[in-house]
């Protein structure tokens, strides 16, 4: 019977309307945002929560410890106080790719071989074990070409996650990366000023917990989007490896200050030099970009992600790209309500649950 009734849900689910709930289950913890879309396309946060991960959870994509992820999903949707169960999965990692090309023009089933023939090369797990699916930005009629924006996932790792999904009471109705669940929020942040954005440019960057994920965004799309095996952790690992405490512990110190918000000196310092090392590497990357520290190539910068709340960080990143770097700040345009999310929650989740948030942007039809 349970098997039936479960069919059933899922069948049902296929009429469901309204925005999908966005499932971000990341490396240091597991986010769930659901929205609602008013009049004249304003959206509002109406539940959200964030539950930790222990230590080494997830390494790579690769899911350590299933029950607590599983765990994790209700814990949240309980605390959120979310009763819809179709969401929108985010995918990031080493087994997912994305890429921007140009591909003749010709008749839609031309085009659509066009692109999936010109990005196999592309994906480095191998066209035949992955999702592949694409966007048209538009056509470039003096070149005959089309130009495109390609994404791709392995199946494999998609199917893991929906079956933990599932176990969770959740039915997956679609699979975004989440480097498209940024830029979709980030179009819906700047909308007022959008083609100047698209036109001169943006780097935007999202400081995570074991990663950084860098996306330069112009002409419409994303150009670039590149993820860096670095990220906040480090930072509580050197605290931890220096101060000889625990990963907690080291989490806590780098993270709570005196009753001012004053961290103390040698922490200061850890936090310093982890983020010298995190700018070498995105110095790296955005030298396709940037030449000589120049901003000719872009005309704007902004930041998300918990690590981008480090002191000296904004600083630090402003040296490299010659652009004062802004936060990309989801209540800028989202409304929210205050007898339910008070300022701190806000503010956390204004710099933590962009991902998510921007996975809850899509709705069910």
């Amino acid at each position: 019977m349970s098997d039936l009734v479960t069919q059933f849900k899922n069948f049902m689910a296929n009429f469901e309307k309204g925005q999908l709930i966005g499932v971000d289950i990341g490396l240091s913890s597991v986010k769930v945002a659901l929205l609602s879309k008013g009049k004249k396309n304003k959206f509002k946060l109406e539940n959200y929560a964030s539950i930790p991960l222990s230590e080494a959870a997830i390494i790579e994509d690769e899911i350590q410890k299933p029950e607590e992820i599983i765990g994790a999903l209700i814990q949240a949707l309980e605390s959120a106080k979310i009763k819809p169960k179709i969401c929108n999965l985010g995918m990031d990692g080493p087994n997912t790719m994305t890429k921007r090309l140009q591909v003749p023009d010709g008749s839609k089933d031309e085009v659509e071989d066009n692109i999936l023939w010109e990005s196999e090369q592309y994906i480095p797990f191998g066209a035949d074990e992955s999702e592949v699916d694409f966007a048209i930005l538009g056509k470039l009629e003096e070149d005959d070409v089309v130009d495109v924006v390609v994404a791709a996932a392995k199946i494999s790792v998609i199917e893991t996650y929906m079956e933990y999904l599932r176990e969770a009471g959740l039915i997956v109705k679609k699979v975004d990366l989440n480097v498209f669940a940024i830029n979709n929020l980030f179009e819906l942040v700047v909308q007022d000023e959008l083609e100047n954005v698209s036109d001169l440019g943006s780097i935007i960057i999202d400081f995570g917990a074991q990663t950084t994920t860098v996306l330069v965004y112009k002409d419409g799309g994303p150009i670039l989007s590149k993820e860096i095996p670095v990220g906040g952790v480090l930072v509580t690992e050197e605290i931890q490896r220096q101060m000889g405490v625990s990963y907690e512990e080291a989490e806590d110190l780098k993270t709570s200050g005196d009753e001012n918000g004053n961290l103390p000196e040698e922490i200061v310092a850890i936090i310093q030099a982890q983020i010298q090392n995190q700018m070498s590497e995105l110095r790296k990357v955005l030298n396709f970009f940037i030449a000589a520290g120049s901003s000719e190539q872009v005309g704007f910068c902004y930041v998300t992600g918990g690590s981008s709340r480090l002191p000296g960080l904004m600083s630090a990143l402003q040296d490299i790209v010659g652009i004062e770097p802004k936060l990309l700040n989801p209540f800028d345009v989202i409304d929210y309500d205050k007898k339910v999310f008070d300022s701190e929650s806000v503010d956390s989740i204004s710099a933590t649950g962009a991902v998510s948030m921007g996975l809850g942007l899509r709705s069910a039809q």
